[in-house]
């Protein structure tokens, strides 16, 4: 019985060794899963998605033609879907946004 315990919790911790690419986000508490790490994302409110622009925080900014975007629980969201004061982190590359979870109202 004890042998098999350490054996699974061995187990467990060399699994999350294999895996390094899942991070954590917060967003008022609440811990979520990501599909990519989120290290040196910034933050803020939407506050209008139109095409391919999106003001954040009264910045606007452009989206990669090949954006990632997702919701708080790390599932893909369409830009369609989102709605002026959702929360969101995002990821700036060569000055446009390449990454991006969205918290959307409750």
């Amino acid at each position: 019985m004890n042998r098999t315990v350490i054996v699974v919790a061995l187990g467990l911790l060399a699994l999350m060794q294999v895996v390094p690419f899942v991070s954590t986000v917060g967003f008022a508490q609440t811990e979520i899963v990501m599909p990519f790490s989120t290290a040196g994302f910034q933050s803020g409110v939407i506050d209008e998605v139109q095409g391919s622009t999106i003001r954040i925080d009264g910045r606007s900014y452009v989206l990669k033609s090949a954006v990632l975007v997702v919701n708080h629980e790390g599932e893909p969201l369409e830009l369609e879907r989102i709605i002026p004061t959702s929360l969101v982190k995002f990821h700036l590359k060569e000055g446009h946004i390449d990454k991006m979870v969205v918290k959307l109202p409750q």
